[in-house]
């Protein structure tokens, strides 16, 4: 059973008798208090040392011996750094002006003139202890929560992806509803539904019912409870059914949003009310982060697109791109980029030969070796690609331009268009030249047939030092496997 824990530290026997008895039948909120006794500052040390929760503490200041009842609060309060505890300080004298100030310097909640103490004074102080300590320690609990709700929030706008800002959001949820570690030990789920769809579909799934998604949200709940989903008014609030918590809302595209959480009796009026507040706002977000989702997948669409077109003309296959793009993912991640910088490089590799819509069509399809003036015709798209990228202030399409420019220089400063040798050369473009060739070689172009793995692998390794950098080559070789195995999912 919880209770409240109270010290009584007094070298005078009599008095903290009195002291214990005045306690003994004392309830506060519903819960009894337990009364510790100490007869030494160095007593009551070991007494808080194991029972780090005291609520309030009654201290003799003229304790004698080795340290006094002030040598303990200030260990207490400066020490421990233990500012919860409600101390009453008791005096065998009158107060006096130092009083105050110590009053103000450790925070003791009241003094007692051990002279006429009186069990109903007794209990008075300890309820007036007690409530200021849980005053207190409901302020900690409820900034710790706001910390939460801060610090989650930051996790679930950050994701780039609408599984991962869901997954966030229930975490989120989950922590201001039941405290951390909230969603392991319950469950939440988002569902939703166009309007041209019936049933909402489970879309994410936390805690112990992860393996719902994918499904619908009828599978879940019973008819009756299902029908009072669809039809409350979840203006007015959260439904409540059994343990769950539903919260809706419509969204800009007409689909509705649901949000079911698993609630029990360990939620706080507090933690509700912080919970219905969070969600009024979420609404606003969801909408907000698909409608960005949105834009960037379209984005992406037009950049996989243009660097399609450039492809396509030289009858090459469209999934050249997509395998280079995805390449350049892997061997990114082996070399420690983060996940934004990861997909800016994704994207901006998909555009290195955007630079071949200005090449004829007779040079690109032509099959054997072109002449020393189609060569240099056919060498100017890293040029053209770059102006074609550059006056974007975009990060994504200036690191673009970077590539398409590049991605031709080799590392022992043989290529073109400018010659450039080593670390002189973007990382970027060298990432980019190691996927670009990669792919080339073991696909069909105008001039050549597919060549074999085992020759791919022997010229890759052949060219480290010369055409490619050996750090990008080092993780090369640690993915290959996981590098050949991205042709297979996009062929020819």
């Amino acid at each position: 059973m919880d209770v409240w824990k109270v010290l009584v530290v007094d070298a005078d026997g009599q008095t903290l008798t009195d002291t214990v008895l005045a306690l003994a039948r004392l309830e506060y909120l519903g819960r009894a208090v337990i009364v510790f006794k100490a007869f030494s500052a160095s007593d009551a040390r070991a007494v808080v040392s194991v029972h780090p929760d005291m609520a309030a503490t009654f201290v003799d200041l003229g304790l004698e011996g080795e340290a006094t009842g002030l040598d303990f609060i200030k260990w207490l309060r400066l020490d421990l750094d233990n500012w919860s505890v409600q101390v009453v300080a008791r005096l065998s004298r009158p107060l006096g002006e130092g009083d105050e100030a110590l009053a103000q310097e450790f925070e003791i909640a009241d003094f007692q003139e051990k002279k006429g103490l009186s069990p109903v004074g007794i209990r008075l102080s300890a309820l007036s202890a007690l409530r200021a300590h849980e005053a207190l320690k409901t302020l900690s609990e409820r900034h710790g929560d706001l910390r939460r709700v801060i610090e989650a929030s930051s996790h679930v706008f950050r994701n780039v992806d609408v599984p991962d800002f869901e997954r966030e959001t229930l975490t989120c949820l989950g922590s201001i509803l039941h405290g951390p570690g909230g969603t392991d030990r319950r469950f939440g789920l988002f569902a939703s539904r166009t309007p041209d769809e019936t049933v909402p579909r489970i879309t994410t799934a936390t805690g112990r019912f992860r393996h719902l998604e994918g499904q619908k949200l009828n599978q879940l709940l019973d008819p009756a409870a299902y029908a009072k989903v669809l039809s409350h008014d979840y203006s007015k609030g959260a439904l409540s059914i059994g343990k769950l918590r539903v919260y809706g809302f419509r969204v800009r595209d007409s689909s509705e949003v649901f949000i079911v959480l698993e609630d029990n009796d360990d939620s706080t009026e507090w933690n509700l009310d912080l919970l219905e507040a969070f969600t009024m706002n979420l609404a606003v977000a969801v909408d907000n982060f698909r409608l960005f989702s949105g834009m960037e997948n379209a984005r992406n669409d037009l950049v996989f697109a243009l660097g399609e077109m450039a492809e396509s003309r030289s009858e090459e296959t469209w999934n050249h791109v997509k395998r280079v793009a995805e390449i350049v993912q892997i061997i990114a991640q082996g070399l420690g980029m983060g996940e934004f910088e990861t997909e800016q490089l994704r994207m901006a590799a998909s555009l290195h030969d955007l630079g071949k819509l200005s090449i004829s069509e007779d040079i690109l399809a032509k099959e054997g070796k072109l002449s020393e003036e189609e060569f240099e015709a056919m060498k100017s798209h890293a040029k053209v690609g770059f102006e074609m990228l550059k006056t974007s202030n975009r990060g994504l399409f200036r690191t673009a331009a970077q590539i398409a420019l590049e991605h031709h220089e080799n590392w022992d400063g043989t290529g073109y268009p400018r010659g450039l040798r080593g670390e002189e050369i973007s990382l970027y473009s060298r990432i980019v030249t190691v996927a670009d060739v990669f792919d080339a070689l073991g696909n069909r172009r105008a001039y050549k047939k597919p060549w074999q793995t085992p020759d791919i692998l022997e010229f890759m390794y052949r060219e480290t030092g010369r055409k490619f950098d050996p750090r990008v080559m080092d993780v090369f070789f640690e993915r290959v496997d996981e590098l050949s195995e991205v042709r297979h999912r996009f062929p020819d």
